[in-house]
């Protein structure tokens, strides 16, 4: 017999038997594979991730093909569970899930808007913008869907009552595609509707757990970037990845064949697995890489109450900042990449059960701190700003992410052995500058320095756990006073959530997207050097904007 460890827990194995088989023996496996074929290979949707032992399974069938471009991530092994099954009895075969226990921000400050919700029952039948649309007894529901490059958010909502009624998150099963934007439109070119049918399947496999009667669910709201958002819906997202990098929405209310870059639809023409006619929403994308997710944290501000300017960021793998007030808004996408949610940083890893959060030199010795009970694995976004941050304060490290003693790597944790490398200070680096340089650009358009913000909003989960002090130590955010800092958390899921229950807040966002002003961060005539500025591992300063 062998071992199969599935998402942590320890089952033995027999020979032939297939990773699928093994794990719906578990007290897990039948709520965390999602899958809609036999076992034959055919639905390719019961992808799993091999962490270790993956020489001790069979080799990848031909239904496996579309799985040999793995990721940017040699190390990262993708298998369909129904395929792969174990060839040896000495081993121990080590395999996760998408639903790994990642530290996921579920909800963040809501969006104040009036309860009004666009899908109403009245005597008998569901009306969609005070329209008839069917026959309907009985309650009904909504889900809001917020889609990240790396995790899901959905809050499934009481129309009737505006009471939130449950919550679910997940990792986005779109891993195996690529671990940021343009990985996975270069898959999608290559596998084309394979990204679409996955995210689609995880979402039903989600629905199907939840507490209600999924024909009860009439209305879906969906947020995410532009990629993200375009995938669930089976649109091309090949426009997004060459120039001028637009979805194709964009490029058709461009050239005035729709009114808005939002995208309507019914849960049938999407096989999502609620109502046939639900009606489904796409939020509006604001342009080029800044979209749906970006609008709706927009939702959660009062924007037409500043005066002042105010600047939003969202830090992930495509970061978006927008800077303004009541009268003017600009907004950038910066490619920052995966490497603060462990992508490409040789002791990086998502935040999830074993990762350090948060790390103190202190004589030293690093003093540190993790998620849960779990051995430490590895060092997540907001430990690995800490790290940068206590080398440039014990002066270990220069500016340049240099050791000062010519060392390539320093330990930060003994058991396991874990270092921190020069060329993972490098990669910190060249994100952070990306992060900084949009930061720089937008406020240099805007007309004004750090010190004029009057409030400093950060979204996502990433920016709810770092440390201000150490990311304006390493030149990550701005130096803005502490008071002025306002932590929203996930923005874009309440955004999302306040567009499923307001008809107002939903022709707010509509309204707001177009009166945003985009950028371009490569156009500006000195992008190169500013980035190579941004690049430093010290403070921003106000003659760098």
């Amino acid at each position: 017999m062998a071992t199969l460890v599935f998402n942590g827990e320890r089952i033995e194995v027999r020979v032939g038997e297939t990773i699928l088989a093994a794990a719906r023996r578990s007290s897990q496996g039948t709520r965390e594979i999602a899958s809609s074929c036999p076992g034959t290979g055919l639905c390719k949707e019961c992808i799993v991730q091999i962490k270790g032992g993956s020489d001790a399974l069979t080799p990848p069938s031909e239904h496996e093909a579309f799985l040999q471009r793995q990721s940017d991530d040699e190390q990262r092994t993708f298998r369909l569970a129904c395929q792969a099954a174990v060839a040896r009895s000495d081993a121990v075969i080590e395999v996760e899930t998408f639903k790994r226990r990642l530290e996921i921000a579920v909800t963040g400050r809501p969006a104040l808007e009036p309860f009004e919700p666009w899908i109403q029952r009245k005597a008998g039948s569901v009306h969609f913008d005070g329209q008839k649309l069917l026959r309907h007894e009985g309650p009904i529901y909504g889900l809001a869907i917020d889609i990240g490059t790396t995790t899901v958010v959905m809050h499934i909502v009481d129309l009737e009552t505006n009471e939130t009624l449950g919550i679910r998150a997940f990792e986005n099963p779109q891993t195996y595609g690529g671990s940021d934007v343009m990985h996975r439109i270069s898959y999608d070119k290559a596998h084309p509707g394979q990204l679409h049918q996955t995210i689609i399947a995880h979402v039903n496999n989600l629905i199907s757990g939840l507490p209600i009667d999924p024909a009860a669910v009439l209305a879906v709201t969906v947020a995410g970037n532009p990629t993200m958002r375009d995938l669930l819906f089976g649109l091309d997202v090949q426009p997004i990845g060459q120039s001028p990098f637009m979805s194709q929405t964009q490029a058709e209310a461009l050239a005035g064949r729709r009114a808005s870059t939002a995208i309507w639809t019914e849960a049938e023409q999407l096989e999502l697995h609620v109502h046939p006619r639900a009606q489904v929403y796409g939020l509006p994308l604001i342009s080029h890489h800044v979209g749906a997710d970006t609008a709706a944290v927009l939702a959660t501000i009062p924007v037409d109450q500043h005066a002042d300017p105010f600047m939003v960021i969202d830090i992930g793998t495509n970061t978006e900042v927008v800077v303004g007030n009541r009268d003017r808004l600009i907004a950038a996408s910066c490619a920052a990449g995966p490497a603060f949610e462990g992508g490409r940083v040789t002791c990086g890893m998502a935040a999830c059960e074993g990762a350090i959060t948060g790390l103190h030199r202190h004589g030293g010795r690093w003093e540190v701190s993790s998620i849960g009970t779990a051995p430490i694995r590895g060092i997540c976004g907001s430990g690995l700003v800490d790290v940068l941050a206590g080398l440039r304060a014990s002066d270990e490290m220069d500016e340049m992410g240099r050791f000062r003693d010519g060392r390539s790597q320093i330990a930060v944790a003994d058991d396991p052995p874990l270092f921190f490398t020069r060329s993972d200070a490098s990669e910190l680096a060249l994100t952070k500058a990306a992060i900084g340089l949009g930061q720089a650009v937008l406020l240099r358009r805007f007309g004004i320095d750090p010190s004029q913000l009057g409030a400093y909003y950060f979204a996502g989960a990433f920016a709810n756990n770092m440390n201000l002090t150490s990311a304006r130590r390493i030149g990550l955010i701005l130096p803005v006073p502490e008071e002025r800092v306002v932590r929203i958390g996930n923005a874009s899921i309440e955004g999302a959530k306040a567009s499923l229950v307001s008809r107002s807040c939903r022709d707010r966002i509509e309204a707001l997207v177009h009166r945003i002003e985009h950028v371009q961060l490569e156009k500006e005539p000195d992008f190169f050097n500013l980035y190579t500025t941004m690049t430093r591992l010290e403070p921003i300063e106000s003659r760098e904007l």
